[in-house]
């Protein structure tokens, strides 16, 4: 329950409560005007208690076990729901030595003590054990989504850290290659490579990034790849004016890139070329990344980097996302399909 909403919810709740004290005042046969009064009293005594359990349970029981929990805020509302009725029992006394009330007794004083307390009390109490119930129940909903937000960024993590690695191997192999027969070039794939390292760790706490940003880093990486490559790789992009402000998953095209370059242009003595296409349809992005080569039939064929896309977009987007992996007009097709979303 968040503070923007908790007064609000609060307010409409404990109305409510009102009015359908005044509904059951207004059916009595014998209306008297006070009992208006003695019930807002209740009320707001009633209210004013329930926001200090919050209080108490956020501050000493949200950590704690259910049982804990749950019996503290039972009890909770019996003595909300006792102090409460104390308060009246105390305003009542005070209105009927007003004007406004009729004098009291003393020999009824006691009769009066018992039958306002009982009398309001149980009510008060079933009130309060309904809020906490409620109370409870969204606690344990916000806990259980927050925990399963938390499993989801720690695997979401570990998969964006498993890059790291698998991209530096690829990179450094490469450039190690180079060294000895062109220094000027492997100075040049070290900067590109540091370009895109400060790109990965700038935007480590970014999930999902814009189109347009990730294509800077992919094209870095093209950059990286054209050196090693030369004219055997060519790659080209076509990006739906509309798409370079939605979001996508951090890495995720190079990864795409890095696979068809790994996997099909590598592979061909002659290189290839990679063609890549961002658009709409409805409410869905649609990314088709076309490359010359074959898909291999074997277990290590799509490699981490497209298992890594598979399992990012399945804890992102759950069913709502897709990967397909096919082969169009004796070209190798990478498809993905996500839900269409900006930045805000």
């Amino acid at each position: 329950m968040k503070f923007a909403s908790y007064w609000p919810l609060q307010l409409i709740s404990w109305t409510a409560v009102y009015l359908l004290f005044c509904v059951m005042i207004l059916a009595r046969p014998l209306l008297i005007y006070t009992e208006f009064l003695y019930a807002a009293i209740l009320i707001i005594f009633t209210a004013a208690g329930s926001h200090l359990l919050r209080w108490v349970y956020k501050k000493y029981l949200l950590f704690s076990s259910v049982w804990v929990q749950g019996s503290s805020l039972i009890m909770g509302s019996v003595l909300v729901a006792s102090l409460a009725t104390l308060v009246l029992i105390a305003s009542v006394f005070i209105v009927s030595a007003t004007d406004f009330g009729n004098p009291i007794p003393a020999s009824q004083r006691a009769l009066v003590v018992s039958r306002v307390f009982w009398g309001n009390v149980v009510n008060m109490l079933a009130v309060m054990l309904l809020w906490s119930a409620i109370y409870f129940a969204i606690q344990k909903v916000r806990q259980l989504k927050q925990t399963r937000e938390l499993l989801q960024q720690s695997q979401l993590d570990v998969l964006i850290n498993q890059l790291k690695p698998h991209f530096l191997f690829n990179s450094i192999n490469n450039i190690r290659a180079l060294i000895l027969e062109d220094q000027e070039k492997a100075r040049d794939m070290l900067s590109s490579l540091a370009d895109m390292l400060r790109y990965s760790l700038s935007s480590q706490s970014d999930i999902k990034v814009p189109v347009c940003q990730e294509m800077q880093f992919v094209q870095d990486y093209v950059a990286l790849c054209s050196i090693q490559f030369e004219q055997a790789l060519q790659f080209s992009a076509k990006i739906d004016e509309g798409c370079q402000q939605a979001l996508i998953p951090r890495m995720l095209l190079q990864l795409c890139v890095e696979n068809a370059v790994k996997h099909g242009i590598s592979q061909r003595a002659d290189g290839g070329k990679i063609d890549l296409f961002i658009d709409r349809n409805g409410q869905q992005l649609v990314i088709r990344l076309f490359n010359d080569g074959k898909i291999r039939r074997n277990s290590d064929t799509t490699g981490i980097g497209l298992r890594n896309i598979q399992q990012r977009l399945q804890l992102l987007y759950k069913k709502q996302a897709a990967v397909e992996l096919c082969v169009i007009d004796n070209r190798v097709l990478t498809h993905i399909q996500l839900p269409l979303e900006y930045v805000q």
